[in-house]
C-alpha cells in the first residue's frame, strides 16, 4: 500500500515538471474581444421608418418592400433601419426579420456589396509577456519525492527467503 502511494506522489510530480507555464491561470490572460470592429453610430430614425414599422405590426413582405423603398429613396437612411432593429425593444421577431430583408433588398437594388467597403482593423494593443517560468520549485518537489521514495522502500522492504531444496 505503501508504494502505490508513493509511485502516486512520483507520477504527479513527474506529471507536473512536464506542465507547461501557461497551463492553468495566467498572471498576463488576455481581455475578451469586441464583437464588432467600430461602435454603432448614434442614428435616430427617420418617421418613415417608425411609420411602416407601426403600420405593419406582423411584419412580413409588405414590411420589407416599404424599408427597401425608404433606404433606396434616401440610402442615409439604412444606418438608422439597422440600429433601430438592433435597439428597439418593441418589435418582434417577425418584424426585425422583415426589417433586414428590407433593408439587404435596398443595399442590393443600390449596388452596395460587403466586399467593396474598407475594413477598419481595431487599434493594435500590446500584450504583457507572460512572467518567466520557473522550474526550481517543480524540480525542488521531483527531488524530494524521489528521496522519500528511496528512503520508505528501503526501509519496509523485507526479506523473503525461499528454501532451497538439496
Amino acid at each position: 500500500m505503501l508504494r502505490t502511494s508513493i509511485s502516486r506522489v512520483c507520477a504527479v510530480a513527474i506529471l507536473m515538471a512536464y506542465m507547461p507555464p501557461g497551463y492553468a491561470q495566467n498572471a498576463a490572460s488576455v481581455g475578451g474581444q469586441q464583437a464588432s470592429v467600430t461602435p454603432a453610430q448614434d442614428v435616430t430614425p427617420s418617421p418613415a421608418i417608425l411609420a411602416a414599422f407601426k403600420a405593419f405590426p406582423k411584419g412580413g413582405d409588405l414590411l420589407s418592400k416599404s424599408i427597401e423603398e425608404i433606404i433606396v429613396t434616401d440610402p442615409k437612411l439604412a444606418a438608422g433601419v439597422a440600429k433601430y432593429v438592433q435597439t428597439a425593444p418593441d418589435l418582434n421577431k417577425d418584424q426585425k426579420l422583415a426589417a433586414l430583408r428590407g433593408l439587404a433588398a435596398a443595399l442590393n437594388r443600390l449596388g452596395i456589396q460587403a466586399a467593396d467597403m474598407p475594413v477598419k482593423a481595431p487599434p493594435r494593443t500590446e500584450v504583457a509577456a507572460p512572467p518567466e517560468f520557473d522550474a526550481l520549485p517543480l524540480v525542488a518537489l521531483a527531488a524530494f519525492a524521489g528521496i522519500a521514495c528511496l528512503a520508505l522502500c528501503f526501509e519496509r522492504s523485507e526479506r523473503v527467503e525461499f528454501p532451497v531444496s538439496p
